[in-house]
C-alpha cells in the first residue's frame, strides 16, 4: 500500500507500506525509485526498515557516514552526512542504520516524535520525488485511520492507494482480488482506493533483486509494468517523464 503526499513546490512523497514483511515492498520501492531517476526525476530513497533491504539494493558511488539514525535521532539534515549516492544517476539514498530499533522508542517518547520525520524531510531540498520504505506493519488501514486524529490539529493526511502485489493466475488470487475490490468500494471513502493494477509474481523480480538491478533491466517485458505503476502513483509526471523512453 502506498500513502502519497504532494505539496506544491516540494518533492512528491510516496510512503511504501505493507501489512507484513517479506512482501517485496523494498523491491517495489527500488524499482519505482530507479524508474523515476532514469526518467529525469531527482529521486531520494529513504530506508527506515530495521531489515535494510533497500539500503543494499543498489551499488553506491558514495556512502554517507550516517543514515536514518542520525537523521531522526540527531536531526542531521546535512546531505554529505546522511545521503549516499547510488550508481544510478539522479538516485540517492538515506540508508537504514538502526538494526536494534532504537529510533522507534526514542520517537515514541519525544514530544515531536509523531511529526519529526515530516519536519526533517521538509529541510531536505533538491528532489522531485522521495520514496520512503517502511518496516512491515500489521494493520495498515488501521494505522492510517489512527493517524486521522491529526486532522483535528489541521494536518491533512495524504491519500492511500493500495496495490495488489505478487499476483499469479490462481483461483485463490482471483477470489482475494475480487473481495478486496468489493471491500474498498463499499467500506472505505475516496481517500483510500485500490488501484486497478497488480504487480505480477514473476521470477524476474527476484532475479533483479539478486543482481541489484531494476526489474525492467533484468527483463524488458516488465518495463510496461513499472511504467504503469509509476504513472498511476504519480500521474502528474506521466506525460512529461514516463512515456517514450523504453
Amino acid at each position: 500500500m502506498n500513502l502519497l503526499q504532494n505539496t506544491s513546490g516540494k518533492p512528491f512523497v510516496i510512503t511504501v507500506a505493507s501489512t507484513k514483511g517479506g512482501s517485496a515492498k523494498s523491491t517495489n520501492a527500488a524499482n519505482i525509485g530507479a524508474f523515476c531517476a532514469e526518467h529525469g526525476l531527482k529521486t531520494l530513497l529513504i530506508d527506515t526498515d530495521t531489515q535494510p533491504t533497500l539500503s543494499s539494493y543498489y551499488a553506491l558511488d558514495y556512502q554517507a557516514p550516517g543514515g536514518t539514525y542520525e537523521f531522526l535521532h540527531f536531526r542531521d539534515v546535512e546531505p554529505s552526512h546522511i545521503i549516499s549516492k547510488t550508481t544510478i544517476p539522479n538516485l540517492d539514498l538515506i540508508q537504514s542504520n538502526d538494526p536494534s530499533n532504537k529510533i522507534s522508542p526514542m520517537l515514541r517518547d519525544s514530544p515531536d516524535g509523531a511529526l519529526r520525520f515530516s519536519l526533517l524531510l521538509s529541510k531536505i531540498e533538491g528532489y522531485d520525488v522521495v520514496i520512503v520504505d517502511t518496516r512491515g506493519t500489521r494493520g495498515t488501514i488501521g494505522m492510517y485511520q489512527d493517524l486521522q486524529t491529526f486532522a483535528n490539529f489541521g494536518f491533512k493526511l495524504p491519500p492511500l492507494k493500495a496495490v495488489i502485489n505478487c499476483v499469479d493466475h490462481t483461483n485463490d488470487v482471483k477470489f482475494v482480488s475480487e473481495h478486496l475490490h468489493a471491500l474498498f468500494a463499499t467500506e472505505f471513502d475516496e481517500s483510500k482506493t485500490l488501484l486497478d493494477f497488480a504487480v505480477p509474481d514473476k521470477v524476474a523480480y527476484r532475479e533483479a533483486a539478486t543482481f541489484s538491478v531494476p526489474v525492467y533491466q533484468q527483463n524488458r517485458t516488465e518495463y510496461k509494468t513499472i511504467q504503469q505503476l509509476c504513472s498511476l502513483l504519480m500521474p502528474q509526471f506521466a506525460q512529461s517523464h514516463f512515456m517514450g523512453k523504453e
